[in-house]
């Protein structure tokens, strides 16, 4: 439910009603738009417990059922354990700190013996105070084809998500299928997630002492996503 054209299918729709809310989505919501759920009903889902609460805000009673739409199959366990953990993330242009680019650079200096590979952000759209701070332990892949990024992320341990208000992340997902220790702010079960920035560090160094692959919270989360 992204945009008002959204909202008119919404409406004009002579069936049953499903909405899936995925994250900002949801942000969006006001008195201008939320009373089109008393009149018209609909069945509701989210894809966790902070959407969840959000929505209940609203009016919205919904259903938690975290979703990953990619193909499942594409993604074995690969799993490596390293003593200098490769950490990855993805971000969107304009957005930096919502998707925690300030943290990073905030905690790699405390932890130079873990690498953070950034995606989704082209060099040209790092706003220049960013710029101006050298931190070799920060890689920036900029903009890739989905293909090489998921075999690039294969190679990682920890597949990291610091946005304070998020749908169930495909970072999250991919993480936990490839056989990692992903990392969330909002909590998942069985899957490590932080309040602090304290928190955050101690999570980033325990990395290095995971010497098995994930598999048993990767099985509880495929019974999930399948």
């Amino acid at each position: 439910m992204y945009h008002w054209k959204d909202y008119l299918r919404f409406v004009y729709h002579l069936g049953k009603r499903y909405v899936f809310w995925c994250g900002s989505d949801i942000l969006n919501l006001n008195k201008w738009n939320n009373w089109i759920f008393r009149f018209y009903k609909a069945r509701h889902y989210c894809e966790n417990e902070v959407e969840y609460l959000r929505l209940i805000a609203n009016g919205i009673v919904s259903e938690v059922k975290p979703l990953f739409l990619g193909n499942i199959e594409n993604f074995p366990i690969s799993y490596k354990q390293f003593d200098r953990p490769q950490v990855w993330l993805c971000m969107h242009p304009g957005r930096e700190e919502e998707y925690g680019l300030n943290i990073i650079f905030e905690i790699a200096p405390l932890l130079p013996e873990i690498t953070f590979n950034i995606y989704g952000l082209s060099y040209d759209k790092i706003p220049e105070k960013y710029k101006q701070i050298r931190r070799p332990n920060i890689v920036n892949h900029g903009i890739v084809p989905e293909e090489q990024f998921n075999e690039e992320i294969k190679e990682y341990q920890c597949g990291l998500r610091l946005n304070s208000f998020d749908g169930f992340s495909e970072v999250v997902a991919k993480s936990i299928l490839l056989g990692q220790y992903p990392i969330s702010r909002i909590p998942y079960s069985y899957i490590d997630n932080f309040k602090t920035q304290d928190d955050l560090i101690f999570l980033l160094k325990q990395l290095k002492y995971k010497k098995e692959p994930n598999i048993d919270v990767r099985n509880h989360w495929l019974n999930k996503l399948r």
